[in-house]
C-alpha cells in the first residue's frame, strides 16, 4: 500500500481576498479572558495616541469635504422639496396625513415612521447646501434655511430629557407617559435619529444657530457615548451598530474639528473590519459571510448596511490619516465578493436583489415599502470608486460584474458553486439560474423574529432551497406563503407552532456543511427539531455538472402523527404544469415520474411507492400584518406549491432536479442523465455522475465507513473509498483530485483509503499499489469546514 501525507493545502471556498432597520436584540456577548481585553483595549489606545497626533487640520478639511460630497450625493427627493415646503406647518412639523409622528410605547418600531421627519431635513439641507440634483434653485435660500431651522426647532423642542428613554423605553425607568420624541427600540434612538441629525448639521455648517448647534451635538454626543456606557440588553456593540454608530461620531468630529473623535471613531471602525473567528460572531467571516445576532446569516441586511457605510466612511477619508489600513481593505474585499454569489436579477423589472435566504426576518417586508427586499439598496458607484480610490481589481471586477446586464437572474453572470462554510449556506449559478441553499447547526441560529417582523420564519433554514431563474418567483408572495412549505425542507408539517416566541433556534446537530471544487459540490444536513426533537433526517444535495442537482434523503424519523412532506417549491406560478408530460391541476399523484413548471423539471423513481407527489395550484391572500410591521394592503398571488409525501418515512429517497430547461429540454435532458445513486442509507450518501466520472460521498458517522463505486467503464476495477471520519468528499476519477471538508468543523485530520477492486487498472491510477492511503491535516480555527483540494498522486 502507498501511504501520502497532505497537510491542508488551501481553502477552495475560502475567498482570497439610511433606512436603518436595525433590531433592538443583539448577539449575546462571546467569552473573553480578561488579559484579551485588556490587550485589545491598550492597543486600541496606542493607535488611537499615535493617529490622534498625525491628524492635520488639512486631514480634518478635506475629510469633512468630501464627507459632505457622499451625503449630497446619497440624498434624493429633490422633487418633492416644493411640496414639502408649502405643508410644513408654523411650529415646523409636518402635517400627520403625510407623517406619523407617533413617539414612545405606541410607535412602530421598525423603521419608526416619525424618521422621515429627519429625512426630509436631510434632502432641504443638502439642496440648501448646493450640489442636490434638481435642486439648484435652493442653494443658499434664506427662505428654506429659515423653515430648516423651523423643523430642526420642532424636535428639538420634543427631544426626550429622561436619559434611561435612550434604550429602555417602555420600562420603569422611561415609563409609558414619558414626554418626548423616542421609540422602545433603541436603535431609532442610538442609530436612526442621530445618523440623520448629523449628516444635517454637517451641511449647515457654519450656518447653524446656537440652538441648533447644541440639538445637534446632544443628539449625535449620546449616541457615540453608547461605546462607553453600552446599551440595555446588548451585551456587544458588534457587526453593522459598530458602524453605524462610529459614523455618527465621524460627523459630529467633522463638524466640530474634533480631531481625537474622529481618531477615535475610525480607529473603532477599522477595528470592526477584520475577519471574524468564531462561532456564532458577529461581522465578516473567512468565506465572507456576514454574521449579526450571533450567528444569523445577514449578508442582505446587516451586510448590506455595513457595506454602505464602509463605503461612505472611506470615502470621506480618501487621501488623510483616517484611510484603512491593507488588513481592513482585505477584509472588506472579502466581503464583497462573497456578495456576488448572494444577488441575484428580476429580469421582469430589471432590478437586483439579496437571496431570500441572507434577509433573514427582512423578507416579510414587500417591495413597496422600499426596504431590503426592494432592491439590494447599495449605491454601485460608490463601489465603482472605493475600487479605484484603493486601485482594488477585485472591487472593479464586482463592480462591472453587477454593473452589468443578464437576461437571467443570475446576474453578474458568475458560473460555479460557494460553500460559505461559516453560515451553513451554499450557492449554485449557471447560465439562466442561481439555486441558493440555507442550514443551520449548533454553530448558527435559524432566524429570528423581531419588531414583530417574521414570527412564522421557524422553518426558513431546514435546508431551504430557492431557484431564481426570472428572479421573479418569491417577489412580494411572503404575506400569502404557506410557511410549513418553505422551499426545499423536509417538515412534519404543522406539528411545531409558529409565532414570534419561539422561531429562533440553535441548531441541535454539528454535522451540517458542503464541500465545493469552486464549479460543483456537495451539501449535507442532519437535521433534528431544535424545539421538540420530533423529526429527524439526513439530507444531500449534489450540484452538478451541466445544471443538473440531485437529492437525498435518509434516516428520516418522525414521532408525531403530522404528515411528512418533502417541499419541492413553492413560488408565483409561472405558467401551467405538467406531471409525466401532461397539463395538470392540482391534486396527487401516486405514481409521479417528473413534474415541470416555470423553467424547472424534477425526476422521481416510479419504483418507489413511499412517495407520492402532491400539486397545487391556487391563488392564495395574505397579510402583511400578519409576518410583519409593513402596511402595505393584503397580497394576492397565483401561487404553485409541489411536494412529496412520505408514506413511508422508513424509506430513504431521492430524486433529480433540472433548472432552467424548457418542457422540451427537461425531457431531452432526462433521457441523457446519467447518475447512478450509490448508497443512501444514511451511513453514506454517495452519487456517481457517470458522464464526468465524479464521485460524491458523504460519511455521516464519527467512524466514517467505506463504500464501493462501480466502474463507469465495462471491465475497469471498481474503487473502494474508506474514510476514518465524518467527511464530504468529490472525487474525480479521471484526475484523480479529491475535494474534501469536515462538516462537523472539528476533526483536526482525516485518513482515506482508496483500494481497486478486480479488473482493469483505471486511467491516470499511477500508483504499482492496487490500494493507497492518505492522511489530511484539515482546515482549523476560523476556516474549520472549508473544503481543501489534493491529488491522490
Amino acid at each position: 500500500m502507498l501511504t501520502i501525507n497532505h497537510k491542508a493545502s488551501r481553502g477552495v471556498d475560502h475567498a482570497g481576498t439610511r433606512f436603518s432597520t436595525n433590531s433592538e436584540e443583539e448577539a449575546p456577548s462571546l467569552p473573553h479572558s480578561n488579559m484579551k481585553q485588556i490587550t485589545a483595549a491598550l492597543l486600541s489606545l496606542s493607535v488611537l495616541l499615535a493617529q490622534t497626533s498625525l491628524v492635520s487640520s488639512d486631514d480634518i478639511g478635506l475629510a469633512g469635504q468630501q464627507r459632505l460630497s457622499v451625503i449630497v450625493g446619497s440624498t434624493t427627493g429633490a422633487t418633492s422639496i416644493s411640496a414639502w415646503l408649502s405643508t410644513l406647518g408654523p411650529n415646523g412639523k409636518w402635517p400627520d396625513s403625510e407623517i406619523d409622528y407617533t413617539t414612545g410605547c405606541s410607535a412602530q418600531t421598525a423603521s419608526w415612521p416619525a424618521q422621515s421627519h429627519w429625512s426630509r431635513i436631510n434632502t432641504l439641507a443638502a439642496a440648501w447646501h448646493g450640489g442636490l440634483r434638481n435642486a439648484d434653485q435652493f442653494v443658499g435660500s434664506a427662505s428654506l434655511r429659515g423653515s430648516i431651522n423651523l423643523a430642526m426647532s420642532f424636535w428639538f423642542s420634543n427631544d426626550f430629557t429622561t436619559a434611561a428613554c435612550l434604550d429602555s423605553g417602555g420600562t420603569s425607568a422611561c415609563p409609558c407617559t414619558t414626554p418626548g420624541f423616542w421609540n422602545t427600540n433603541w436603535d431609532s434612538n442610538v442609530i436612526l435619529i442621530p445618523g440623520w441629525v448629523g449628516q444635517v448639521c454637517l451641511l449647515l455648517g457654519g450656518s447653524l444657530t446656537a440652538t441648533e448647534s447644541a440639538g445637534c451635538q446632544r443628539i449625535t454626543s449620546r449616541a457615540y457615548g453608547t461605546f462607553q456606557t453600552g446599551i440595555n440588553g446588548v451585551s456587544a456593540i458588534t457587526g453593522s451598530n459598530t458602524l453605524d454608530i462610529a459614523s455618527i461620531g465621524i460627523d459630529l468630529g467633522l463638524a466640530t474639528a474634533n480631531a481625537s473623535l474622529l481618531s477615535d471613531a475610525y480607529t473603532r471602525v477599522h477595528q470592526e473590519l477584520t475577519i471574524k473567528d468564531g462561532s456564532k460572531v458577529d461581522g465578516i467571516r473567512a468565506d465572507g459571510s456576514f454574521g449579526q445576532h450571533a450567528g444569523i446569516l445577514y449578508n442582505g441586511n446587516y451586510g448590506k448596511d455595513y457595506a454602505n457605510d464602509l463605503y461612505n466612511l472611506e470615502l470621506t477619508a480618501a487621501g488623510t490619516v483616517f484611510q484603512a489600513p491593507t488588513p481592513s481593505r482585505s477584509a472588506f474585499i472579502t466581503l464583497l465578493l462573497a456578495n456576488q454569489w448572494m444577488i441575484f436579477r428580476n429580469v421582469v423589472t430589471n432590478v437586483l436583489h439579496w437571496d431570500y435566504s441572507v434577509l433573514g426576518r427582512f423578507i416579510t417586508l414587500p417591495v413597496a415599502d422600499d426596504q431590503t427586499t426592494a432592491s439590494i439598496k447599495t449605491n454601485l458607484t460608490q463601489m465603482q470608486a472605493l475600487g479605484q480610490l484603493w486601485g482594488s481589481p477585485e472591487i472593479t471586477q464586482a463592480f462591472n460584474a453587477l454593473f452589468s446586464s443578464s437576461t437571467s437572474a443570475n446576474a453578474a453572470l458568475l458560473n460555479g458553486n460557494r460553500m460559505f462554510y461559516a453560515n451553513d449556506y451554499m450557492v449554485q449559478r449557471g447560465t439562466g439560474y442561481v439555486t441558493t441553499l440555507r442550514m443551520f447547526s449548533q454553530r448558527t441560529q435559524n432566524t429570528e423574529c423581531v419588531n414583530t417582523q417574521n414570527p412564522f420564519g421557524f422553518h426558513l433554514s431546514d435546508g431551504a432551497v430557492y431557484n431564481y431563474l426570472t428572479g421573479n418567483e418569491y417577489e412580494d408572495i411572503f404575506a400569502a406563503w404557506d410557511w410549513n412549505l418553505v422551499p426545499g425542507i423536509t417538515v412534519d408539517y404543522g406539528a411545531t407552532s409558529l409565532d414570534c416566541n419561539t422561531a429562533r433556534k440553535t441548531g441541535t446537530q454539528p454535522f451540517v456543511g458542503g464541500a465545493s471544487d469552486g464549479t460543483i459540490g456537495v451539501a449535507a444536513m442532519r437535521y433534528e427539531t431544535p424545539t421538540t426533537k420530533t423529526l429527524n433526517w439526513r439530507k444531500t444535495w449534489f450540484f452538478l455538472n451541466d445544471d443538473v442537482q440531485f437529492v437525498m434523503l435518509a434516516r428520516l424519523t418522525s414521532t408525531t402523527t403530522a404528515p411528512v412532506f418533502s417541499v419541492l417549491d413553492q413560488r408565483r406560478q409561472d405558467g401551467p404544469a405538467f406531471v409525466n408530460g401532461v397539463q395538470s391541476t392540482s391534486g396527487n399523484f401516486s405514481s409521479a415520474a417528473s413534474l415541470w413548471h416555470g423553467g424547472i423539471g424534477y425526476a422521481f423513481s416510479t419504483s418507489d411507492p413511499s412517495t407520492s407527489l402532491s400539486l397545487s395550484l391556487a391563488t392564495t391572500t395574505g397579510s402583511w400584518q400578519s409576518i410583519g410591521s409593513s402596511l402595505q394592503p393584503p397580497a394576492t398571488v397565483s401561487m404553485f406549491a409541489a411536494w412529496l409525501n412520505h408514506i413511508d418515512t422508513a424509506t430513504a429517497i431521492s430524486y433529480t432536479i433540472f433548472p432552467a430547461t424548457t418542457q422540451a429540454s427537461f425531457q431531452q435532458k432526462l433521457a441523457a442523465s446519467k447518475l447512478r445513486s450509490v448508497r443512501n442509507d444514511g451511513s453514506i450518501s454517495a452519487l456517481l455522475d457517470t458522464s464526468h466520472n465524479i464521485a460524491m460521498l458523504v460519511f455521516w458517522v464519527d467512524a466514517g465507513g467505506s463504500v464501493t463505486i462501480p466502474s463507469a467503464a465495462s471491465g475497469t476495477a471498481a474503487l473502494t473509498v474508506k474514510a476514518n471520519g465524518n467527511s464530504i468528499i468529490i472525487l474525480n476519477l479521471n484526475t484523480w483530485s479529491i475535494t474534501l471538508s469536515d462538516p462537523t468543523q472539528s476533526l483536526t485530520s482525516l485518513i482515506l483509503n482508496f483500494t481497486l477492486g478486480s479488473g482493469t487498472i483505471p486511467s491516470g491510477w499511477t500508483s504499482s499499489f492496487k490500494a493507497v492511503s492518505m492522511t489530511v491535516s484539515l482546515p482549523s480555527g476560523g476556516i474549520a469546514g472549508s473544503s481543501i483540494q489534493q491529488s491522490l498522486f
